[in-house]
C-alpha cells in the first residue's frame, strides 16, 4: 500500500513540471560515463552494514568496502571502478543526525557516486574527468565553480599539494576559483583510523554566493594509525565522492534535497496520512517545527528502509543486526 501510494504521490506531484534530470537519469550518467568512456568496472553497492570492520557502526563513504585495498591486504578487483554506495551517518566521526531536517542537505541516509583508482591513475586523470563530467554530461558552466585543495599541515607533516593546485590551472580553473584550505576541510579521513589522505572538493556557486559542495576527489596516499600518527602507503590510490541528492538538486534547479524526486514523493505520503497537521511549506525558520518534523520522518524513513533492505532490525542491544 506503501509504494502504490508513494507512486501515485510521484505522479500527482511531477505531473505539473518536468524535471531538468531525473536522480536515476543522474546516477545512471556517472556510472556509464567511467564505465564506457574510461574503463572502470562497476562494483554494486555493499550492504550498509561494514564487513569485518568494527570501527565504524555503518557503512558511511564509498571507499568502506575497498579500505582493503587500500591498506594493501586485499588484492583489488580491478584497477579501476565505478559505484552508487548506500551510506549511512548517524554516529562516529561523521555524524550528520543532528543536522538532518534543519538545512536541505544533511541525511542520515544517502548515496554516494564514486569513482576509484587503485594504484592506476592519480591526480592528474582523477581531476580532469570529473571535469569533463561537470561541464559535458551535466552541462554545469565553469564560472559557477569553484575548487579547494590542500593547504599543507605541519601536524600531520604533509605539505602544500601544489600539483593539484597546478592542475587545476592547467585544465581551465581560473586563479581566483581555487582556493586553498587546511586539514580541516581538505585531508579527508573515513574515521579515527585508516586510510586517508589529502583531497580537492569542487563546489557550485549559487546565486547568493554561498557555496555547495558537489564532488570530493580524495588521494589515498597515507593511513592513520592507532596511536595517531600517519604514516605512508605502498602506493596510492583516488577515492572520489558525489552525493546523489545534492547533485539531483543542483540539475533539478531546486533549493533543497527535499524537493527533488528522492524526497518529494515521500514528504506527499506524509502529508497524507498526518491528519490535523498543516501541509509541508519547505520553510527552514527556527519555528518551522512541523516542517522539520516533515524532513526528518522523510529522512529517516529512506535510512530505515536501506537498513531492513540489508537485514538491519532494531534492537536494544548493541551489538548483531541492530540498533539503529
Amino acid at each position: 500500500m506503501l509504494r502504490l501510494q508513494v507512486l501515485k504521490s510521484r505522479t500527482r506531484n511531477f505531473s505539473q513540471r518536468r524535471l531538468k534530470s531525473s536522480s536515476s537519469f543522474i546516477r545512471n550518467t556517472f556510472i556509464d560515463y567511467f564505465k564506457d568512456n574510461h574503463g572502470h568496472k562497476h562494483i554494486k553497492s555493499s550492504s550498509v552494514v561494514p564487513l569485518c570492520d568494527p570501527t565504524v557502526p555503518f557503512v558511511n563513504a564509498g571507499m568502506n568496502q575497498f579500505k582493503g585495498v587500500f591498506l594493501g591486504v586485499v588484492d583489488a578487483p580491478c584497477s579501476r571502478a565505478v559505484n552508487s554506495q548506500k551510506c549511512i551517518r548517524v554516529g562516529g566521526k561523521h555524524n550528520d543526525l543532528d543536522l538532518v531536517g534543519m538545512d536541505g542537505h544533511h541525511h542520515t541516509f544517502f548515496e554516494m557516486l564514486g569513482n576509484w583508482s587503485f594504484g592506476d591513475y592519480y591526480k592528474k586523470e582523477a581531476c580532469q574527468m570529473a571535469w569533463n563530467l561537470l561541464l559535458g554530461p551535466y552541462k554545469l558552466k565553469p564560472e559557477n565553480l569553484l575548487v579547494t585543495y590542500f593547504e599543507g599541515d605541519a601536524i600531520i607533516g604533509l605539505q602544500e599539494d601544489r600539483e593539484c593546485r597546478d592542475i587545476w590551472k592547467e585544465i581551465g580553473v581560473q586563479s581566483s576559483h581555487i582556493k586553498a584550505h587546511g586539514a580541516r576541510d581538505n585531508f579527508w579521513e573515513m574515521g579515527l583510523t585508516g586510510p586517508c589522505g589529502p583531497c580537492t572538493e569542487i563546489h557550485y556557486i549559487n546565486p547568493d554566493g554561498s557555496l555547495t559542495e558537489i564532488w570530493n576527489i580524495v588521494f589515498i596516499q597515507c593511513n592513520r594509525e592507532a596511536d595517531g600518527s600517519v604514516t605512508a602507503l605502498r602506493r596510492q590510490h583516488v577515492d572520489t565522492g558525489m552525493g546523489l541528492e545534492r547533485m539531483t538538486a543542483l540539475l533539478q534547479g531546486v533549493p533543497s534535497n527535499y524537493d527533488t524526486d528522492l524526497f518529494r514523493p515521500l514528504i506527499n505520503v506524509i502529508e497524507k496520512n498526518s491528519k490535523g497537521v498543516s501541509p509541508y511549506s519547505a520553510s527552514y525558520k527556527s519555528d518551522a517545527a512541523v516542517d522539520r518534523a516533515y524532513r526528518r520522518l522523510a529522512d529517516h524513513a529512506r535510512m530505515i528502509g536501506a537498513c531492513l533492505a540489508d537485514g538491519v532490525f532494531p534492537s536494544s542491544r548493541s551489538v548483531g543486526n541492530g540498533p539503529f
